[in-house]
């Protein structure tokens, strides 16, 4: 793909949200769009007559900066723009990217993948390279190596193209795209613990390699019904089928307290409860504002019990990615 590329434009911002994958059974195949918080991308570059070995920086600011890497083959939306450059045939541009982080890191909402996201989508405007949409899920997802050591696309998806998405890597990379329920909310509640270095990677290695067959049986049948529920906007089909029975016992160990913070959600109130990605934040479903902050305040009060500090945040659907300047 080594083609010559030319650009009116110096600089594009992109906004990118956070999301949540898996919903329970849908372990790397299940992402949903969160419209509370959003990363926020600026690429800037100039030209130069030659070719440029080290052409990419990255400035990093807001949520977590000191622990993300500034050199762009540790960054996840420097991984991203090196791979866009090699194939683009970029080498004689200057790139600046400037990320705000505003989605917490290593927490299980989709932090890496919408600065990934943000990433590919302010490259494929500025130098209007035309990616079609498998391409820009392909490449936002090479900034996955940097926290999860693979490839995914849960969340990926789920930021680059809002509400719920179910995504397919065999035996080519596919995507299916539903509208969420406009009632449905989504309480996120963030526990300020210590997370390992790469603790995307960390908590992938824990899953069990082999699954026996009433398991399996058990998540394929409540992932349908979480499928089913979006097409037929159905909130409570959809929370019927959030349950796990093969992730979610072993990552919630590295969570203090889930056992507890689930058990008490799902008695006041909450429709569904599970673990939000790789976590350790949780999240529980909810078709009301109202029972919503209630939500948000049981699970304030269970963490508090651990002397343990939260954040939460309410959530809607998000509608994914947007350019938002260019010039």
């Amino acid at each position: 793909m080594k083609v010559n590329i030319e650009t009116k434009f110096t600089e594009c911002t992109a906004h990118a949200p956070a999301s949540t994958a898996n919903l329970g059974p849908g372990y790397d195949v299940f992402g949903l769009g969160l419209d509370a918080l959003e990363d926020i991308v600026t690429v800037k570059i100039n030209k130069s007559p030659k070719t440029i070995k080290n052409n990419l920086k990255i400035i990093t600011k807001g949520h977590g900066k000191k622990n993300i890497p500034n050199d762009p083959d540790y960054n996840t939306s420097g991984i991203v723009a090196r791979k866009i450059i090699s194939d683009y045939n970029l080498h004689n541009y200057r790139c600046l990217i400037e990320i705000e982080k505003n989605i917490p890191v290593g927490y299980g909402m989709g932090s890496s993948a919408a600065s990934a996201v943000a990433t590919a989508i302010s490259f494929n405007s500025l130098f209007g390279l035309e990616m079609d949409e498998n391409k820009l899920l392909d490449y936002s997802a090479e900034g996955e190596l940097a926290s999860a050591g693979v490839k995914h696309y849960d969340n990926i998806a789920a930021s680059l193209f809002g509400n719920f998405v179910v995504v397919k890597t065999y035996p080519r990379l596919e995507f299916i795209k539903i509208k969420a329920p406009k009632d449905l909310i989504v309480v996120i509640c963030v526990p300020q613990i210590k997370v390992p270095n790469m603790k995307t990677e960390v908590s992938r290695k824990i899953i069990p390699r082999k699954v026996n067959l009433e398991k399996t049986v058990h998540n394929i049948a409540n992932a349908c019904s979480i499928v089913a529920g979006f097409c037929n906007q159905d909130i409570n089909m959809i929370c019927n089928g959030i349950n796990d029975c093969i992730v979610e016992p072993v990552r919630k160990k590295m969570i203090p307290g889930y056992d507890e913070l689930k058990k008490r959600s799902m008695e006041e109130g909450a429709m569904a409860f599970t673990i939000s990605g790789a976590g350790p934040s949780s999240i529980a479903f909810s078709n009301s504002r109202k029972k919503s902050l209630h939500l948000a305040e049981v699970m304030r009060e269970e963490y508090k019990k651990l002397d343990i500090k939260c954040e939460t945040f309410l959530n809607r659907p998000s509608n994914g990615s947007k350019i938002v300047s260019k010039k």
